[in-house]
């Protein structure tokens, strides 16, 4: 029984050590350090403490950074350091045997805090996202605390962090405007799958059309990074995300995205042109405009406002269509396209609307 209590004790001991490590490094922004490099050498239980440690910690991420948090770790780790002092003989950093009653108060007081994990963490943690979503057909302005407006399209999820030195968003689906209220101690940064978009003061578009993101300038000026596609592994220091364009007024980036299966590949090519601002944002007054463009992604943009999937089947997906649509009028819709396209609209009985060939021609 003493065994497995020593054990246990050691065990806490190692955990303790590699959180103060973890906020120690953190709040010097450093990747690591003389001291740090030779406890992980001391022990080689203490790499797998720090892979502990660092797990729980990059499960809140962003969170790490954040005022409260960094002064309730310190206030922590202060607290089990004094306990330390006062129940522990002799000199130097978690150096000497703990008493058992101490170290666990002490372990408890670092865990809890700079990991996250555990009910104290739930208490005081207060920066939970504000999350913005729109209904099927739902178009919806928000007005953010810092003065920064933002148009959602139908069926879009928005994620909002504002925070004293930065403005963080995450577009996870759907479409949206972004008016950014001009802050250039604040940078305003939208991230769309592996892309962000970095502004200061300006207004753009992002859109999650299929498999590609889709950036356009309206005005002012904007940078996009390339993030990582996947999170990075612990203990691997990244170099910051390179810029792969920045967008003058009326220039649009496509991203395509890379297949799931095959992260491992170059990423596709990104494309850059100018377009029609007119015809980018028409869909903030319900109006959908196509000029010449394959009925496969026309069908795709009219689906995000319909109940029932539509799909150009392999025979109609090349066909081009020219027109303005109201957005969410599907019959109108598909009596325009049968009208001007040798196509058949067909309901299957999974209920997803095809457009099919039909050798008839166009309907008139």
């Amino acid at each position: 029984m003493a065994d497995l209590e020593f054990d246990d004790m050691a065990e806490t001991r190692r955990l303790a050590e590699a959180s103060a490590w973890r906020v120690a490094l953190f709040e010097a922004d450093l990747e690591t350090n003389e001291g740090f490099e030779a406890w992980l050498a001391a022990d080689p239980r203490h790499l797998e403490a720090w892979r502990q440690v660092s797990a729980s910690w990059d499960r809140f991420g962003d969170e790490a950074m954040e005022p409260e948090l960094i002064v309730a770790r310190r206030d922590a780790l202060e607290r089990a350091r004094r306990h330390r002092q006062r129940r522990v003989a002799g000199a130097g950093a978690w150096s000497g045997v703990w008493n058992g009653t101490g170290m666990r108060i002490a372990a408890a007081l670092v865990l809890v805090v700079a990991l996250g994990v555990g009910v104290g963490f739930g208490l005081w943690r207060m920066d939970q996202p504000d999350v913005y979503r729109t209904a099927l057909g739902e178009r919806r302005t928000i007005t953010l605390a810092d003065g920064s407006h933002v148009t959602l399209d139908s069926n879009s999820e928005l994620r909002v962090k504002l925070r004293p030195k930065a403005r963080a968003l995450e577009l996870l689906s759907g479409q949206a405007r972004f008016e950014v209220a001009h802050d250039t101690s604040r940078p305003f940064t939208v991230r769309a799958r592996d892309k962000t978009v970095v502004a200061t003061g300006t207004s753009f578009n992002v859109d999650l059309f299929g498999s590609s993101v889709i950036v356009t300038l309206i005005e002012g000026r904007v940078s996009i990074l390339q993030e990582a596609l996947r999170s990075p592994p612990p203990f691997v220091a990244q170099p910051p995300a390179p810029v792969v364009a920045r967008l003058v007024p009326g220039e649009q980036l496509v991203a395509p995205q890379p297949v799931e299966a095959n992260l491992a590949a170059p990423l596709p090519p990104v494309v850059l042109e100018k377009v029609s601002l007119d015809r980018a944002t028409a869909w903030e007054s319900g109006q959908l405009v196509f000029d010449n463009e394959p009925l496969s992604a026309v069908v795709q943009r009219v689906g995000r406002y319909s109940d029932h999937p539509l799909v150009a089947d392999r025979d109609t997906a090349a066909l081009r269509l020219s027109g303005v649509f109201n957005a969410g009028d599907i019959p109108t819709f598909l009596d325009a396209v049968q009208r001007a396209l040798p196509v058949a609209a067909e309901t299957g009985e999974d209920g997803v609307m095809h457009l099919r060939r039909t050798d008839a021609g166009p309907r008139r």
